[in-house]
């Protein structure tokens, strides 16, 4: 019984760890946006939001449910689900919505390839 919460522990300390990566690195690709591409502060908001829901839901997806499919599809569903959340906040466009989701596919596959190449 020990050894089973000992487990969720871990489980909830990675995943507070990759939340608080995701939201550095969120925040960090948002303010690149503002300061050099002089977009509104939503890029921000949108920014912080999907680096939190992409590394949340790869926890999620890879420790926890323990999908089948690999880390890098994964890591590239979690990548579309953060884009999704990314375009709803940041644009509303139609347009820009395939490029989001897109774009989150690749990125969030190569961010899980590279993390899977560290281990």
């Amino acid at each position: 019984m020990e050894d089973e919460l000992a487990e969720t522990t871990f489980h909830y300390s990675l995943l507070v760890k990759r939340a608080i990566t995701g939201v550095l690195l969120g925040a960090i690709a948002g303010a690149i946006q503002i300061w050099f591409f002089n977009r509104d502060l939503m890029y921000l908001w949108a920014s912080a939001a999907a680096g939190i829901v992409y590394m949340s839901a790869w926890v999620l997806f890879t420790d926890w449910l323990k999908l089948a499919g690999g880390k890098v599809l994964l890591g590239a569903v979690a990548g579309l689900l953060a884009a999704i959340l990314w375009w709803s906040i940041a644009v509303h466009t139609e347009d820009a919505f395939i490029q989001a989701a897109v774009a989150g596919l690749c990125f969030g596959a190569a961010f899980a390839w590279s993390d899977r190449r560290m281990t």
